[in-house]
């Protein structure tokens, strides 16, 4: 069972999520192979719990606004260049690492690496979000810290 604050489990039963819920991956997974990104467990097990949803949220620092972010690897994959991931962003962690989604009014492109834990990057800046998905809904959710990667 996931552990979610009552606010962000309202926001993801409000874009569709359900304790139960159970999604076809198999797309996911073709083209994040296409792409050459790495074949996770941990990933397709939560694409198949969150894959496809667009989650508005209220912005936790900003009050009267909202941001989102979506759980789409085919949308992420297209919108950022595997040699920055490869050649930046894994080469920091020293980790593969394969994207999950898009994040924070969709300026960073989410990624999960073998363990689950999930990261943040945009340019230069890589952050640590999560050390799972769930965490890092819940961070993104609630404007919990996130870390940034040196």
């Amino acid at each position: 069972m996931a552990v979610f604050s009552a606010e962000t489990r309202a926001v993801l039963q409000q874009a569709g999520w359900s304790e139960d819920r159970k999604v076809d991956t198999s797309e996911y997974e073709k083209c994040l192979k296409l792409e050459g990104y790495p074949d996770h467990a941990v990933v397709v097990d939560f694409l198949a719990r969150f894959g496809g949803l667009r989650v508005i949220y209220p912005h936790p620092r900003v009050p009267q606004t909202t941001d989102e972010f979506c759980i789409n690897p085919m949308v992420a994959a297209a919108h950022i260049c595997l040699e920055r991931v490869k050649e930046d962003y894994d080469q920091r962690l020293g980790a593969p690492l394969c994207v999950i989604g898009e994040a924070f009014d969709y300026h960073m492109t989410l990624m999960m690496d073998s363990n689950g834990k999930v990261y943040a990057g945009y340019d230069d800046t890589l952050i640590h979000v999560g050390d799972s998905g769930i965490d890092a809904i819940e961070a993104i959710c609630s404007g919990r810290h996130k870390a940034e990667v040196q």
